[in-house]
Order: C-alpha cells, then structure tokens, then sequence
C-alpha cells in the first residue's frame, strides 16, 4: 500500500457550502458542523478524519475506497473533455478544454464563441462559490455583453436591426458547445432584455475613441449590475424571482481571453488564472503569468479595499484572509450580501431567506467588486499557447509547471524530468530509480487532450510520472471529504496559430 502524502486544501470548505460557507460555519451560523483536521497534512495509509458525528469522529481508512483500474480513471478524467480545430483563418489554431468536479453539482463553468460581427475570439472560465447559479448565469451572458461591448457603430447598428427584427435571441457570439452545456429556459427570455437594452445604450453612447480595455470592464459591470437589479425585481405574481436572486446571492469569479488579430486581452476578476507559454529563441520554455490573484495574498488588493473605505475600518475589512472575515475572492460576480445597502439586504434577502444575513461589521457598503483587471499581450510567433484555469488546478500546480506539461506535450514529450535526491550515492540507488521510472511511465495513459493531462498530472503527477494509486484515490475520495482534498477544476488551453500571427507581426 503506497503512502504518498496528499496536502490537504488550506481553504478547505464543507462540501456544497463553498467558499462563504466554510466561514459561516465556523462562526457558528451554518446548519451542520464542520469538517475538523488534526494535521495540515495526512497520509492515506492511515485514516482520515471525516466529520464529527454525535458521539465522535467519523474516520474513512484507504482500503474502504474504491479502486479504479488506469482504464477507469481515463474515463472519468475524460467524461468532459473537447477539443476544437478552427476551420477558418486565425490567430487561434484549436483549443481544448475540460472539468473534473470536485463539488456535487459542479460550482465551475466555461464558455467559448467566435463574436458574430468581427470574428474575434473569446474564451471564458467561471469559478462559482456558495453554488452554481452565479457562475451559470455568467458564463451564458458574459461573452454577448463583450461582443456587444466591443462592437463597432456599424455593426451595432446591424445587430440592433437583427434584434428588432428577430422573434427570440438574436446571438452576437457563436458559441462552442460542450457536451456538459445546459441553459436556463426560464432565465432566457429576461438575458435577452438586458442584451437588447445594454446593446442599445452602447449604441446610443457610442464613442469611436473607446480602448478595449474600457469596453472589457463595461461589460463585466454591467452583467454584474443587470444580475444585481434582477434580483430584486420580483415576478409578475409578486412572487420573488429565486433563480435570479440565487445567482446573486451565490458569487464566482472569472477570467476571459479576448483575442483581436495579435492583440490579446485578459480580463480577471477574483482567482482565476491565466498564463502565456512562451517558446523562446534558444528553445526553452517561459511561462508568462497575464493575471494576478485578487486575494489577501496580493497586497495590491489589500490597499485597493483598504482606500476605499474609512481608517477605522482598516482592522477587519480583510480579516482572517477574507473580505470581512467571510469571502475569499476579493473581486467576484453576484456576492450581493457583500455590494448591497442594508436597507435592500433587509428588504429583499432577509424577507426571501428569512433570516438576518447582513455580515458582521458592515457600516460603508459596496465591499466587493466584480471591476476586471486587465491585461494586454501583443502575441508573437513565440508565444505558442495560453492556459486559462480556475483555481482548482492552481492550488496543486505551479504556473511553471503547467506550461512545462503543455510544451511536453505539445513537443510530443511525455516523460517527466529524472530527480537524483542528495542521499543517492550507489549505481543500486540509481537502478531502482529507474525501474519506478519505467513502471511509471509503462501504466500512463497517454491523453490527446492536454487539459486531460493536465488535470492528471494535478491529481497524480509525481517527480517520476503518474503514481496511479495517487491518481485513483483523489478520484475516489468520498464525497463528504473530497473538497478538502481537490476543488472543481476547469482548464481551457488556447493553441495560437504562429503562421497568422507571424503575418501580423
């Protein structure tokens, strides 16, 4: 039985409850009690402490999980994977993407599209939190109001005359379908309103001087305000509009690539990543990071929050690492309870939830921002590929090392780097090394899709290649204790078509 050790998450939630969640509980306001680790690490030779249960602990030993043969666990890395080949000229060549949930349902989303008026493209991953109904709502909305944002006054008028004219939704992204995609059939007529109207303000206040990187963050403030005001505005029957107020009321964070001929914009807000592999002159590999984290780990962000409200209130605005003690992302769609007043928390969600659920300590609202950080890259014909993921594949993996992985890949080489620690001094040490090399490498599956192998390398990736049983435990760990160990994880990976590129250089 292998004894590998697997780190336990440090911001580690109950499952379903979220980022928000973990707080709540930990305060005393949830209903349920939390998750409780002896150790920041543990080793799943021994056993691994679930839940307290009236009378103590519940414990799950490894022998108790199910094993997956190699076979199994391609089939469960690979049940949401896609790949995409432009068949059309462009500065993106093909894509591929993938999701593993961590969380039952899955809390993550993703989205891709051709914009239907200038053929740019655009890429989108959605990290949700407290639920899945803020990410959903994004990822189905957020490419349209960029497309519409960016659009120019022709072709905005166009499209006004398209929706006029239209008896449903007149799209401005064509998107990409993923066998996982599902749409709200009753959030669909009230998305098309809001597109209408946005687009028709844009139109109305049209300015030919515009940069893309105000029409980025118009895009994603607007969807922020539009899910905001739609969660207050109540059914026709007087009846509150739950799925609306859900999506606002749950949060997520986001990070969209727009790619306009050589020009690359990132687009970040909260947590997600985006990161640039860079094929250099003298052939190595360069990972270039375009997004940083809007979290207690990046001081910006600290004095960003902190010149935004009163001294006194410097001592807890950021507290614990989380916004006011509760929220860990510090930019996010949705996440009302931390943007509304008082007086609209208590009119709309204390009536809905009845219960109080304004937080502790809550005198200068808005607390959070879903305002995007940009990035602009011109693209060169070194730059070969860029890596969008949600934080699930960041907590594990170092940005180094996931553009290493791609460029292996890509380069048709599979095989991890030999290590030779200090104690190895004899040939018999150097053998042995060698032969888990080999037996490493005979039992990895090799994946076409290299979000796949990513996320296997996340799970079960090791010095000497993939250690199966790694593999096979994270993907078999009980639900009551998985999102300790892994959170959801959504990878997209954008291939740059360098010929295209080079023409624009």
């Amino acid at each position: 039985m292998s004894a590998f050790a697997v780190p336990v998450r440090r911001k580690a939630v109950v499952s379903g409850l979220g980022r928000l969640g973990w707080q709540v509980m930990m305060r005393g306001r949830g209903g349920s009690t939390p998750a409780v680790l002896l150790h920041s690490r543990t080793v799943f030779s021994s056993a691994v402490l679930l839940q307290h249960q009236p009378g103590g602990f519940t414990h799950v030993h490894r022998s108790s999980l199910a094993k997956l043969t190699p076979q199994q666990a391609t089939n469960v890395l690979r049940a949401n994977d896609a790949s995409f080949v432009m068949d059309f000229d462009s500065p993106v060549h093909r894509f591929d993407s993938n999701q593993l949930a961590s969380n039952s349902p899955i809390e993550d989303r993703r989205a891709a599209g051709r914009c239907l008026y200038s053929g740019d493209m655009l890429f989108g991953v959605f990290d949700g939190h407290g639920g899945s109904a803020c990410a959903q709502t994004v990822s189905e909305r957020l490419l349209d109001y960029i497309a519409v944002s960016l659009m120019d006054y022709k072709q905005l008028c166009d499209y006004k005359s398209s929706m006029e004219s239209s008896t449903g939704r007149a799209d401005a992204v064509r998107r990409f379908n993923f066998a996982n995609d599902y749409s709200s059939q009753e959030g669909s007529r009230r998305y098309t309103d809001a597109l209408y109207k946005f687009a028709r303000e844009v139109l109305a206040a049209y300015d030919e001087e515009a940069e893309a990187a105000d029409c980025l963050r118009h895009a994603f403030e607007r969807l922020d305000e539009d899910i905001s005001s739609e969660a207050q505005t109540k059914l026709p029957n007087g009846q509150v509009n739950f799925e609306a107020l859900q999506a606002a009321y749950a949060g997520a964070t986001t990070v969209v690539a727009y790619v306009h001929g050589a020009d690359l914009y990132i687009a970040n807000v909260g947590d997600s990543g985006a990161v640039i592999g860079v094929h250099n002159e003298d052939g190595t590999w360069e990972p270039r990071p375009l997004s940083s984290d809007h979290n207690a780990l990046n001081p910006s962000e600290i004095l960003r929050i902190r010149s935004e409200h009163p001294r006194s209130e410097s001592t807890f605005v950021v507290k614990g690492g989380r916004l006011l003690g509760y929220l860990q992302p510090l930019r996010a769609f949705g996440d009302v309870k931390f943007k509304w007043n008082k007086r609209l928390q208590k009119e709309v969600l204390n009536t809905a939830y009845n219960k109080n659920l304004i937080p502790v300590n809550y005198y200068t609202p808005p607390y959070l921002t879903a305002m995007p950080e940009i990035t602009h890259h011109r693209l060169t014909s070194n730059d070969k590929f860029l890596i969008l993921a949600s934080d699930g594949l960041w907590e594990p993996m170092m940005k180094h090392t996931a553009v290493r992985l791609v460029a292996e890949h890509l380069m048709g080489n599979h095989k991890g780097r030999l290590h030779f620690d200090d104690g190895i001094k004899t040939l018999g040490d150097i053998s042995n090394i060698l032969k888990k090399r080999r037996a490493s490498h005979s039992a990895e599956v090799m994946d076409q899709n290299v979000t796949t192998h990513l996320i296997r390398h996340a799970l079960g990736g090791t010095d000497d290649g993939i250690d199966h049983s790694k593999l096979a435990t994270m993907l078999t760990l009980p639900e009551e204790i998985v999102r300790l160990y892994r959170d959801d994880i959504t990878i997209t990976v954008i291939f740059f078509n360098t010929d295209h590129i080079a023409s624009l250089e």
